[in-house]
């Protein structure tokens, strides 16, 4: 698989995990990230979001996962409580190599860039998934109107692994997987497990 070097990447460590391709919504209050939101806005440049391995979102100093996403601010709004709520869609895996932590504790990245998947047509063996997502946007008015229906697999195992009751650190093992059948078989057997011991914590 085909990688290449990114020098620095600010990171937004969260509690979830953000898959390529996939949008999110943040509402931002700490200082640290309001000024990188801003930086990004102003400069037209990414930052990663990667999930908390140790640690928590706010407040704190969370120890993250070493494989994330590219984050770029699709949509902004101040709301009258002076937060920040921003949309982000998920754009390129990223793999870390080293951070450091500036006087504001803002985590910054040395990352390899990860090629995209090579994403194939849904096989039909696995359209129980999609009618799954199907079922699952279709409780989502808005997001389910807003969403198109993907139908290759990486992008369709993206979608679905957003909604499901996994924990972050099964999201990013399914985030770094690098063959889309892999990843769909992977995901299958998540939800086999979800079903028999329901929701990780």
């Amino acid at each position: 698989m085909a990688t290449r070097d990114h020098d620095e990447l600010p990171l937004f460590p969260l509690g979830t995990v953000l898959f390529p391709g996939n949008t999110l919504p943040l509402r931002i209050f700490e200082p640290r990230y309001v000024d990188l939101i801003g930086r990004c806005m102003r400069d037209g440049t990414d930052f990663g979001v990667v999930g908390i391995l140790e640690g928590r979102e706010a407040g704190g100093i969370a120890l993250p996962h070493t494989t994330g996403t590219t984050a770029n601010i699709i949509d902004f709004d101040r709301g009258g409580d002076g937060f920040l709520n921003i949309v982000i869609r998920g754009s390129t895996r990223f793999r870390i190599i080293n951070t450091r932590r500036q006087n504001d504790n803002l985590l910054i990245a040395n990352v390899t860039l990860l090629a995209d998947i090579d994403d194939v047509p849904l096989p039909a063996d696995f359209n129980s998934l999609r009618e799954l997502l199907d079922e699952i946007l279709a409780k989502l008015p808005l997001e389910g109107e807003e969403s198109s229906r993907p139908s290759r697999s990486a992008a369709l195992a993206y979608t679905l692994a957003q909604y499901l009751p996994l924990s972050v650190a099964t999201k990013v093992s399914l985030l770094e997987i690098n063959d889309p059948i892999e990843l769909l078989i992977r995901l299958s057997n998540e939800l086999r497990r979800l079903r028999q011991d329901g929701p990780e914590n």
